[in-house]
């Protein structure tokens, strides 16, 4: 089985603005209020990394899940401990139950097969059901015995604390504050400190996430 996982659309809203960083590292920094395009670099990648260290999605986007070879547990059982800090539970899914890796998931935007000539058919939505979606393993599970064999699965899904398409739509506030202090921490890191310093940040950034990560063997 082979899969690939690829973000196809970004967030609109990053969880902490320039303004909140400038605030963050003191507003005696003047030349801060002149960076803010560097500094708006700077709160993506952060977001960014907690995202791929915790596999979870903190603005409303949308991930597409190809599975090839046929559906099943999606990874091989782990043969070692995981790295300090991670997930231990279980590493996939059964058998006719596909792990998305992004949560919270909030919704399925398309479950279909894909032809050898690359054309889509939609799956039955009445013979699977999201479950444990706001959770660390969020998936797809098969009804009354459905099991999905052999071929190519496209799942494209939207993932995300704050649920940009909700009424009212949703914003930063419904970003756990552990993520954003975290994103503070690892932009202020790079944003003109000393490598003392710097240091000092990224492992205060680190053990605010640590909680929250997920192993999905993603490297």
């Amino acid at each position: 089985m082979r899969f690939v996982l690829e973000r196809v659309s970004e967030p609109d809203i990053e969880p902490i603005t320039a303004a909140e960083f400038v605030r963050n590292v003191g507003e005696f920094d003047v030349a801060a209020t002149t960076r803010a395009d560097d500094i708006t670099r700077l709160i993506t990648a952060a977001r960014e990394w907690a995202e791929h260290d915790t596999g979870r999605a903190l603005i409303d986007q949308s991930w597409r899940l190809t599975i090839t070879d046929g559906v099943g547990a999606l990874y091989d059982p782990v043969q070692k401990p995981p790295p300090v800090g991670y997930y231990t539970g279980q590493t996939g899914p059964r058998v006719g139950e596909i792990l998305l890796m992004r949560s919270p998931v909030l919704s399925i935007t398309s479950f279909v097969t894909v032809d050898a000539a690359g054309d889509e058919t939609a799956i039955d939505p009445t013979t699977y059901e999201l479950r444990e979606q706001d959770s660390k393993w969020p998936r797809l599970v098969g009804l009354d015995g459905t099991t999905w064999g052999t071929g190519t699965f496209r799942i494209v899904f939207r993932a995300g604390y704050a649920n940009r398409a909700a009424s009212p739509v949703e914003d930063a506030t419904s970003v756990p504050d552990r993520f954003k202090q975290a994103i503070l921490l690892h932009a202020e890191a790079h944003y003109d400190r000393d490598e003392k310093m710097m240091q000092r940040l990224l492992d205060a950034a680190e053990a605010l996430i640590s909680p929250e990560r997920c192993h999905f063997g993603l490297g």
